[in-house]
Parts: structure tokens; sequence; C-alpha cells
């Protein structure tokens, strides 16, 4: 993807003072359906348009129409054919024959960087080995901030297998409070909830909608986002777009309800 600039070419390394590449990513309307769930959420945060027809994707992407047209008739003939110039042989999304009539989803794209190869030496146990690979005692490590485990690249997906892996091990090794007491407290806690959290109705939610108090209803549960807003991975807009409303949908579409067990709600609906 970076092969084009000439020190990444050589060096492996990309000289930050460079122009960073973006790109067009373009689905068919049959591969948008078949991530519709992703699609929409993607159009509800800007970062995917639609387009009716060659010509709007074509002024969209600021190519001439034949230049786009081309790209994709050579598409469509290599999936038929099964195979194109670079080795690909799996095809699905292909676009329709009528490209006038077909409808795209487009956005733009950029190299970033979320994952490094790089980190602490740890053996198979997951301890953390000095500069003459010897175990540093009560020192243990578990996903991206170790190194070597993937070589100079990873399979996608694998950095959090890495982590599942890795975690368990040291897990095991480290010494913890027993099941039950752990469990007793989960119960204690629930308990607690069960008394104290007050309830709520949206009308209380929609009065928290700003940057400096930010509440969302999720999951029938409300939670008071405002400080976590800014630690959000992927950055605070979309946290803070939500506030004062019913952020299920949006939140069910990237993330599994089992993750808000790291937050108190404030209020139950």
């Amino acid at each position: 993807m970076l092969s084009h600039d000439s020190d990444y070419e050589q060096s492996k390394k990309w000289n930050v003072t460079s122009e960073v590449p973006t790109f067009s990513l373009v689905l068919s309307s049959s591969a948008a359906e078949s991530a519709k769930k992703h699609v929409d959420h993607y159009i509800n945060k800007g970062l995917l348009v639609k387009l009716e027809g060659l010509h709007a994707l074509a002024k969209w992407m600021d190519l001439p129409v034949y230049t786009v047209r081309d790209t994709l008739r050579e598409y469509q003939h290599d999936s038929t054919n099964g195979s194109d110039a670079w080795g690909k042989t799996s095809f699905s999304g292909v676009p329709q024959a009528d490209l006038a009539t077909e409808v795209f989803y487009a956005g733009t794209v950029t190299p970033v960087l979320h994952y490094c190869m790089g980190g602490l030496t740890i053996d198979k146990e997951g301890s953390v080995l000095d500069d003459d690979k010897n175990i540093i005692p009560g020192l243990h490590a578990a996903g991206e901030v170790s190194g070597g485990v993937h070589g100079d690249n990873r399979l996608g997906g694998n950095s959090l297998l890495e982590c599942t892996v890795f975690g368990t091990i040291v897990g095991k090794k480290i010494p913890i409070k027993p099941r039950q007491a752990i469990q007793q407290m989960n119960q204690n806690r629930n308990e607690k909830e069960q008394i104290q959290i007050p309830k709520m109705t949206m009308v209380d939610v929609e009065q928290h909608n700003s940057e400096g108090d930010c509440w969302i209803a999720i999951h029938d549960k409300v939670y008071d986002l405002t400080e976590f807003a800014e630690e959000h991975p992927a950055g605070p807009e979309s946290i803070i777009e939500l506030a004062g409303q019913d952020g299920t949908e949006d939140f069910a579409a990237v993330h599994s309800e089992g993750i808000l067990q790291d937050f108190d709600p404030v209020g139950i609906l």
C-alpha cells in the first residue's frame, strides 16, 4: 500500500514528514448489504456516503467517468475469470452489470498505526526477559506491550488472540482471590446497585446533553460518560453526539453489552 514512497520501500519506515496517502473505499450494493449493520453505522457517523450510479461515484472520487468505469469493468471481468493480475481468487460484492443504476457506498481511508509488533521480550509463559534473555522475577506481560510473538507482521485478528492466550497464561500464574470471594463481591455489588440506583426516564437523560454533562442511555441503563469521552479509543465525538439520547443502537453496532460491566450506571430506565 505504501510502496509508492521510495523512502518507505527502502527502509520499511514511514517518514512522518511525507504526505499521508488517502484511498477511496467503494462498496457495491451487494457488498453493502452483506455488511449492512456496519454500513448503516458508518453512514450515521458520516464516514460513508451513498452514491447512486457510476457518474455520482466518479464525481465524488474526482476522477473521469471512464477511469472508474474501466476499473469496475475490469473487476467484473476478473471475477468471471476467477483471478486478477495480483493473484486474487475470491471475489464478492461484485457491482451489478448496469453501473449506471448501481448504488455505491464510498468513504475515504488512510493508513494508521493501530498495532505495534515490537515490545517487551517474553517467554512462552509470559515472563518478561532482560537483555540477556533471563527472566525478570515478578514481571509479566501479555498483549501488544510484548513483542516478537507475530514476527514481522501478524495475521488479522491475532492481536486479540494474543491477549487472550498470554493473558490466560499469566493470569493463572499470578495469585488472585479465590473465585468464591469474587462471586461474593459481584453479588454484593449487584445488591447494592438494586438498592441505590434510581429510576429515571428519558426526560431526565435529555437534560444532560452537552460535552460537559454527557449522559447516555444504553440497554435501559443510564451512564454518565462525561469524563470517559476523552478516553474513548475511537475519540470523544461518537459519545458526545449521543449526549442526552438513547445510544443503544449505536453502541450495539460495535460493542457487546458485557463491556459495560466496567461502568457504574447512574440510573435505570
